[in-house]
């Protein structure tokens, strides 16, 4: 292989390190770029495929996950797979878009055109946003690929785009289609046409696939009334390029189904289709529904398939004067439900509602286990002002189908939520909380976003109530109350230690300093757990309101040993390192802590809740560690 040219200076460090490595004529060559600093411009995810074992045979048990990465060093710029070595600096934000690093070993891909990153050092010292100013006075799309300009896809599996880096539940990249595909030119058969010119219900298709007919004539003239978040579905050992699918709620004049993209059909339709819409459905299959074949539900139902291929699925979306009356399409569903209301609300209920956003938090994510598989979840906690309560309506939001709407969701905007969860949190028998979640069809629609437009929800009179109060409400209050960012547990941690225990669904419960330790060190960016630690409090600070810049300690006093540290035996070597001379050095006579789970007596409760109203802390107390990692 030549050595690389291009419009680039002689001194590109790029170019010198990577003509050194195609220079290289050894079995497996490698090279390393010395001090001078590249520049991390992008970063993107993709899972792997099954070829993954034999590119990376060391790092099998590392990541479901691999990356992408464009580095520049100002002068020219190309795109490279990682190590999957390295994907702990990026699990953790150490690795970032903007990140600066040195040191950076190259090996050559296996098509000799692409190239791999090994290994590399990050300069922290350099701070997180070093690229930005370093790159400040340059057009970042205007420098010069080194070579040919790589493909829009991942380089190490066979996948036909990128995930989100948090999640993967949103849609990512160029490949996701904003505009309705072209029709395409085949020519189709006199039976095919036959299918397409004539319409059918959804109750003639139902009553044909039970009746064990596999021929249906006719197109599906169809509203959607809710659209489910992305579904992806990729795994290691599976070798579908697309893993994808997206399920839409349909529904005619005579019955309603499930509608399924499968694949690349949701590459090309996903974010053109909106609930509200009529669309036209030709060449589909048709199948029993999931919860038909789950046994969840009495009575056979059907789901529509949509593929792109065996046969290829044909969609149109019908504009609104073209909507034959004769088609009696139901409208959107909504119920929409207030702040008032909500105490009275069962359990699991599903609503809508809307209000004005006081209160957005910064994203977290947290692990749920599917199947054998452990999925990390990301959402924010928002708050509602409506003009029926004095509390504030809360909702913990998970992806939605609009990725683009809920990354600008800001205080002081109108929004409406649907199909919403009510859930209900008991901190101890008597007091419980609420708030409300996604489900797999949540909507957001909110001002600013250009959502607000094309809401189908303008006419109906919750709307316009809440509208009218919104035009009377003094704005300066709601602003006052107006907060972003931050970090914000709901509901509360419960009262009492056992309590806590109770909720722990499995997790880690009491754990020793140690081991708490170890658990932080798995955490990874945004994520969120709690742990339940027994300890021994050796000394507290506390602050003053009236001089805030003025803090006292107590002094260290000896402490008595935890239970969990094993006593030294007579004449043995005293501990060595001053810290643990300091902490567990103790003339007193040792006291063996209570039990933490068992209750304290009455005088105990009456010290304790004495010593909280003196600003000190009882050194026997059991405490809760809300643990979070690597937060922006």
């Amino acid at each position: 292989m030549a050595a690389l040219s291009g419009s680039s200076s002689e001194c590109c460090t790029l170019k010198k390190a990577l003509n050194r490595l195609i220079s290289n004529t050894s079995s497996s060559p490698r090279t390393r770029t010395r001090s001078e600093p590249l520049y991390v411009i992008s970063l993107e995810r993709y899972g792997r495929d099954a070829d993954f074992a034999l590119r990376f045979p060391d790092s099998v048990s590392m990541s479901e996950s691999l990356f992408d990465a464009t580095i520049t060093d100002g002068d020219c710029k190309i795109r490279v797979s990682l190590d999957p070595a390295v994907n702990r600096l990026i699990s953790v934000n150490m690795l970032h878009c903007g990140s600066v690093i040195r040191h950076v070993e190259l090996s050559r891909g296996e098509d000799s055109a692409s190239f791999h990153v090994c290994s590399l050092e990050v300069d922290r010292v350099s701070g997180g946003d070093a690229a930005l100013r370093a790159l400040s006075s340059v057009s970042v799309r205007a420098i010069p690929w080194m070579g040919a300009e790589p493909s829009a896809g991942p380089l190490r599996a066979r996948r036909s785009s990128y995930l989100p880096l948090w999640n993967n539940h949103d849609f990512c990249g160029e490949m996701w289609r904003d505009t309705a595909p072209s029709e395409p030119d085949a020519e189709d058969s006199e039976e095919e046409i036959d299918d397409i010119g004539s319409t059918v219900s959804l109750a003639e298709v139902r009553r044909h696939f039970l009746s064990g007919s596999r021929r249906y004539r006719g197109a599906l003239c169809v509203r959607i009334l809710h659209k489910s978040r992305l579904i992806y579905f990729g795994k290691a050992d599976q070798k579908c390029e697309c893993p994808y699918k997206a399920e839409l709620q349909v529904a005619d004049g005579s019955s309603s189904a499930c509608v399924v993209l499968w694949n690349t059909v949701c590459l090309e339709w996903y974010r053109i289709l909106h609930p509200g819409q009529v669309v036209r459905l030709c060449r589909y299959r048709v199948k029993d529904s999931y919860s038909s074949r789950t046994g969840q539900d009495s009575e056979p139902h059907i789901e529509i398939s949509l593929n792109s291929r065996n046969p290829a699925a044909q969609i149109t979306i019908i504009p609104k004067n073209q909507i034959s009356p004769d088609w009696v399409l139901p409208d959107l569903p909504h119920s929409f439900i207030c702040g008032q209301e909500l105490p009275s609300c069962p359990q699991g209920h599903i609503g809508d509602v809307i209000g004005v956003v006081i209160f957005v938090g910064r994203p977290e994510r947290v692990r749920r286990k599917d199947g054998q598989r452990s999925e990390i979840e990301e959402y924010r906690w928002l708050q509602l002002a409506d003009r029926t309560s004095d509390k504030p309506i809360m909702i913990k939001l998970f992806s939605t189908s609009q990725p683009d709407i809920q990354s600008r969701i800001y205080p002081m905007a109108l929004l409406v939520c649907t199909r919403l969860k009510l859930i209900r949190s008991a901190v101890d028998r008597a007091t419980t909380f609420e708030y409300l979640t996604n489900t797999s069809l949540t909507q957001v629609y909110c001002t600013g976003t250009g959502s607000h437009p094309v809401m189908p929800y303008r006419g109906i009179r919750p709307i316009r109530q809440f509208l009218h109060w919104l035009k009377q409400v003094d704005e300066s209050s709601l602003l006052e109350r107006a907060v972003i960012g931050g970090y914000f547990g709901y509901p509360p941690l419960p009262v009492s230690l056992p309590n806590f225990m109770e909720n722990r669904r499995g997790e880690a419960g009491l754990i020793s300093g140690g081991e708490m330790k170890l658990e932080c060190e798995k955490l990874i960016y945004r994520e969120k757990r709690q742990f339940a630690i027994q300890c021994v409090i050796t000394a507290a600070c506390y602050h003053h309101r009236e001089d805030s810049g003025r803090t006292q300690y107590s002094d260290l006093p000896s402490a008595p040993l935890s239970p969990r540290v094993r006593r030294q035996r007579e004449g043995s070597e005293p501990h060595r390192t001053p810290v643990k001379r300091k902490l567990f050095s103790s003339t007193s006579p040792r006291k063996r802590l209570a039990p933490p789970l068992q209750p304290l007596a009455t005088e105990d409760d009456a010290e304790r809740g004495e010593s909280h109203k003196n600003g000190w802390i009882h050194p026997a107390n059991h405490f809760t560690v809300n643990q979070k990692a690597n937060q922006d």
